[in-house]
């Protein structure tokens, strides 16, 4: 029989595919591994030792499936509250891995863009919340998934940084062109999947954002104070939904990223957090209205400003 050519390509396109599932579902298990070795931190130094052992293994086994084979980690080197915890994860990465790793061809042929973790970030994984490890394992995978819009995103960042525009708003006013291109890039950008009610609140650390987070929460979990009290998306886990702090200047071009704007859309809800006027943050509101993302405004305070002042503030809001 005869192979064909489109026969060729069609079996090289599901070993990228099946590769690509492999690298995803290893990103899946080592943020679960990650998330239970943090709950094992208690464990004596020798465990230690065995723990960063199985994380460097792990991380090698991302290269090359192949050397699951030759894990150092034996039963008789782990406690056995640690042996019972990691062996089922470890079982289902080896299924995922040989059922590809018939052929290894086909995982050398295929580029590789799974993160792998130099031993001394070990510490800062752990540290990791389940959300944020999840998180940025789905945006290695929608990366991979969208390599083609990604580089349209990443020249039209190096174009906005060259101008000099820092936001969505000076882009508006000085570049009407390339803010075409960029509404295009976002209209076409899918969200990324996250699981269950997800809840992100914009706003400058001024307008009194902490203090709403845990008023939301219901609890003491964001630092108040004066200063930017974090630098990176954090999650807060909620009863039923899970509430991300977007922080700093929400409007800088740093933001008009493709994995910002697929986590944007990616949430269930949006909203953006004023204290004063709403030109606080009117550049992502633009941002937003242009994409056709919805949002609701938080005025803090509101029973602060005088009473003639509150309708004037109401009409600029709607307008």
């Amino acid at each position: 029989m005869s192979i064909t050519s489109n026969h060729f390509v069609n079996c090289q396109s599901e070993a990228k595919y099946r590769s690509q599932r492999c690298r995803l579902q290893l990103s899946r298990e080592n943020a679960l591994l990650r998330r239970q070795l943090h709950e094992y931190s208690h464990l004596s130094e020798e465990n230690a030792q065995f723990r960063n052992e199985l994380l460097r293994s792990r991380n090698q086994a991302e290269k090359n499936p192949a050397i699951l084979q030759h894990l150092t980690i034996t039963d008789q080197n782990l406690q056995p509250n640690l042996i019972s915890f990691e062996e089922p994860n470890l079982h289902q990465v080896t299924t995922e891995l040989y059922a590809i790793n018939a052929n290894p061809s086909h995982l050398s042929a295929v580029p590789s863009q799974t993160s792998v973790i130099p031993q001394s970030d070990v510490s800062q994984i752990l540290q990791e919340t389940e959300e944020e490890a999840l998180l940025r394992a789905e945006a290695t995978q929608y990366r991979e998934r969208h390599a083609q819009l990604l580089e349209q995103y990443e020249k039209l960042n190096e174009e906005m940084k060259r101008k000099k525009i820092d936001s969505f708003e000076t882009l508006a006013e000085h570049d009407k062109d390339a803010m075409k291109v960029f509404i295009e890039l976002a209209r076409s950008t899918e969200p990324i999947p996250l699981d269950g009610t997800n809840i992100g609140l914009f706003g400058l650390t001024s307008t009194g954002k902490s203090t709403m987070l845990n008023a939301l929460l219901g609890q003491k979990v964001a630092g108040t104070g004066v200063g930017e009290t974090t630098t990176k998306i954090k999650p807060y886990n909620g009863t039923k939904f899970v509430l991300w702090d977007v922080p700093g200047r929400n409007d800088e071009v740093s933001y008009l990223s493709m994995e910002y704007i697929s986590f944007f859309k990616g949430l269930s809800r949006r909203l953006i957090l004023i204290q004063a006027t709403v030109r606080e943050n009117s550049s992502m509101m633009k941002l937003l209205d242009e994409i056709g993302l919805h949002y609701d405004i938080v005025f803090n305070k509101f029973d602060k400003v005088e009473p003639e002042e509150q309708e004037a503030v109401k009409n600029q809001i709607q307008s």
